[in-house]
């Protein structure tokens, strides 16, 4: 795709920042300028996003240790090293090409596909769709410092289409309604894949069924009955894993990754309901209305989300992704002047 070159600078501009604050809050600021340039937002109109997103960040402290061939194993998961990942990926990607970079890495950290609440996977994308050697660096490496994979590595060996799967728990008494104990979305997927059912759930599935396609519409008919935050996350995420697929060795463990990591975060999040409407919003703007209200939304969730249903929409055509992403931005620009 094509990323204007201004907003090519205000999201290596943002690189001054951390890539997390509040506490473990993700940046969102570089994946929001993209994502608002792709569906037609003006220079002025991303300049002040990215003046008041920035508001809210954290500078980008000095980095504390040198990450070298052969020792990255010991910081992968360590949030403090940061800086190091930074310059570590810049390091590598000057020298060697992003190609080599992005293959060796994709499939390093494909088993914490999910960490952070997929971020570092969407991140990554996002990255790519930018054409940023500099922002590259800055998402692999928040990637490789929040990487926490998930237990139970089970092989789907089954029958089972993971719509049907989830329709299953959802149904369930001992898991629907239950969320799970955790601080964060990710601490609970970690919580669900250490339940003794999870690895039976993982394996249920059928391989030839299992792909991102079957992945994709099963989370964006969670996320059309409930509007849930967790299973949003679900929806950009696989959007996101999508741009990956060409950068790892196994496009079949790729999606098995995020297939767990989906199921993970499903059952983190209390096995709500899958089928249904319960969002908010009209559901009957086309495309160019909807990018247009997607320009004007200030949460960059909802401009995130917003175009991964776009995205969706142009590689599927299910008209689902239209309708979920027209209620999102009604709802989000009522009362807000053009």
């Amino acid at each position: 795709m094509s990323v204007r070159e201004t907003t090519i600078v205000l999201i290596e501009d943002s690189h001054r920042f951390s890539a997390s604050y509040g506490g473990g809050l993700a940046s969102h600021l570089p994946m929001a300028l993209l994502a608002l340039d792709a569906m037609g937002a003006g220079d002025e109109r991303i300049e002040a996003y990215a003046k008041r997103y920035a508001a809210q960040l954290e500078p980008m402290p000095p980095a504390a240790d040198t990450i070298g061939a052969g020792d990255e194993q010991r910081f992968l998961g360590s949030a403090a090293a940061f800086p190091s990942w930074v310059a570590y990926f810049v390091a590598r990607i000057a020298a060697e090409g992003r190609d080599k970079v992005m293959r060796e890495w994709t499939t390093r950290l494909t088993p914490g596909i999910g960490s952070a609440a997929f971020h570092g996977v969407i991140r990554t994308a996002y990255a790519l769709d930018a054409g940023s050697d500099a922002e590259l660096s800055h998402a692999l490496a928040y990637w490789a410092c929040a990487y926490e994979p998930l237990h139970q590595f089970s092989t789907p060996a089954g029958k089972r289409t993971p719509a049907e799967i989830l329709t299953q728990i959802s149904k369930d008494p001992g898991f629907a309604g239950k969320k799970l104990p955790g601080r964060s979305i990710a601490g609970r997927m970690v919580a669900a894949s250490r339940l003794r059912e999870f690895g039976g759930w993982v394996a249920s599935a059928d391989p030839a069924r299992l792909n991102l396609d079957s992945l994709a519409a099963a989370v964006i008919r969670a996320y059309a009955a409930t509007g849930d935050f967790t299973i949003l996350h679900a929806v950009t995420g696989t959007h996101a894993t999508r741009a990956l697929l060409r950068h790892v060795d196994s496009p079949t463990a790729l999606v098995g990754a995020l297939w767990r990591a989906l199921l993970a975060a499903y059952v983190g999040v209390g096995a709500p309901p899958v089928s249904g409407w319960r969002l908010e919003g009209d559901d009957k703007l086309d495309w160019p209305a909807i990018h247009e209200r997607a320009c004007r939304c200030d949460d960059e969730h909802d401009v995130k989300i917003t175009y991964s249903c776009w995205r969706g929409w142009q590689w599927t055509g299910d008209d689902l992704y239209r309708r979920v992403a027209s209620s999102i931005v009604t709802r989000a620009t009522a009362g807000v002047a053009s």
